[in-house]
């Protein structure tokens, strides 16, 4: 009886307690992320300046200052 109990029930039960509290932290994770109210920054290649990504433009593959870029 021992033997079931120790080498069948614990380790499928730790296996689905490790499953459970995986998934949650990760959904707490991901709510975090979400509700996060700072900006995403990216770096202007032409100045270096970092500002908010809604100030910037993408052109090609980089970031550019929509206006007053540091660099003229």
């Amino acid at each position: 009886m021992n033997f079931i109990v120790v080498g069948v029930i614990a380790p499928l039960a730790y296996f689905l307690l490790r499953l459970l509290i995986k998934s949650v932290v990760q959904n707490f994770i991901i709510n975090i992320k979400k509700n996060t109210k700072v900006a995403e920054v990216k770096e202007c290649q032409k100045c270096g300046v970092f500002k908010p990504a809604s100030e910037l433009k993408r052109i090609d593959s980089s970031y550019q200052c929509r206006k007053n870029c540091s660099y003229e």
